[in-house]
């Protein structure tokens, strides 16, 4: 048993295509440079499958994830920076250093989770998920998706 992460890239809404793990690592941390969409983001899906045998059987997690990019085809390291800062908020905003005066509800970790999914995440349309589906079943060689 194993798990394997496969990559697509969306250049435009209801296009995929497979990404080379290798290819979207280089890019994310490596200075490696990938088609922007007409928004300057790159957007692709990962998608977590479990392995037996060194074959999928089933889709673990589907995540959609988007970074900025610079005109050359790099990733925008001020918007990497700016993710960055917004996580810690989101992850640990909820423990309260001070108690909020009363009749004050803390709510500033859901807004900060709320930005950081803005800001990291795309969402797919009908025809990207219908995309996706069928080259994850190609890949897999069955239905697993």
């Amino acid at each position: 048993m194993g798990v394997s992460a496969w990559f697509f890239l969306r250049p435009r809404p209801g296009e995929l295509r497979p990404l080379a793990q290798r290819a979207a690592q280089t890019f994310i941390s490596d200075g490696g440079r990938l088609p922007a969409d007409a928004e300057g983001f790159v957007r692709y899906a990962e998608v977590i499958v479990s392995l037996e045998d060194r074959q999928a059987v089933e889709v673990l997690r589907v995540g959609f994830f988007q970074y900025r990019a610079l005109a050359d085809g790099t990733v925008d390291r001020e918007y990497v920076r700016e993710i960055m800062a917004t996580v810690p908020e989101a992850a640990f905003g909820w423990l309260e250093l001070s108690k909020p005066p009363p009749g004050v509800i803390g709510a500033e970790h859901k807004f900060a989770k709320r930005r950081l999914d803005h800001l990291s995440q795309w969402k797919p349309t009908q025809d990207d998920l219908s995309k996706l589906r069928d080259l994850v079943n190609r890949k897999a060689g069955r239905e697993i998706m």
